[in-house]
């Protein structure tokens, strides 16, 4: 599970302060606890902990609203007189979709906006039927969105991160564009040595989590 965060329809998600501070105003923890009752865990990166080419020590984003506040002050997000933050005379004001009738993400989806709300975010809900929002996450025609998927144990993250796999080549749809990440993947991809595959899927992981595309859960 995890919060794509559309750089393209959304400008503010540009800036990699901006996604820092969002990943770091979500208590995950709580999350799981209450939602999930304890029965998932945390992780940090698109790679499963099961995987050969999963690397654990990569940059986190524990709670912390005071380094989200922050970051945000930094980025020139500052805060109204409704505790919305403002840049240039644009509020950071953003709609999340997510599935219908899927009791689990509407929750979480509610508590991603009361996290987001205390750091000055304004993101509204938007529920989506299944084959609505489909349509939508492969047109990138979203701002954000919560959703998930299934990685295999040989990974594959050219499609979600490479920088020329943006709609409707792949499925970069947080449209996060950095040459040395998509270098890194192309090299993983022509690789036919498996341990010199996973080292390069271990160091694009690592730069994958500074980044931080999206909101991983």
């Amino acid at each position: 599970e995890h919060v794509t965060l559309n750089q393209r329809h959304f400008p503010a998600f540009a800036d990699v302060r901006v996604r820092q501070a969002l990943s770091h105003a979500v208590d995950r923890e709580l999350i799981v606890r209450t939602i999930l009752d304890g029965e998932v865990e945390i992780v940090n990166g698109p790679v499963q902990p099961l995987s050969a080419a999963y690397e654990p020590n990569v940059r986190t984003y524990p709670y912390d609203t005071a380094r989200a506040n922050a970051l945000l002050s930094e980025a020139g997000w500052t805060r109204g007189a409704d505790g919305i933050r403002t840049k240039g005379g644009a509020r950071l004001a953003f709609t999340l979709i997510t599935q219908a009738g899927f009791a689990i993400r509407e929750n979480v989806a509610q508590a991603l906006q009361q996290s987001f709300a205390a750091v000055g975010a304004d993101m509204q809900v938007r529920l989506m039927d299944g084959t609505t929002i489909s349509g939508t996450w492969f047109a990138g025609d979203f701002d954000a969105m919560l959703h998930w998927w299934q990685m295999g144990a040989d990974p594959e993250l050219t499609l979600f991160f490479a920088n020329d796999r943006t709609p409707p080549a792949g499925r970069n749809v947080n449209y996060v564009n950095d040459a040395g990440l998509t270098e890194l993947l192309y090299r993983s991809d022509r690789t036919a040595d498996l341990a010199a595959r996973n080292a390069l899927l271990r160091e694009a992981q690592r730069r994958i989590a500074e980044l931080a595309p999206e909101i991983v859960l």
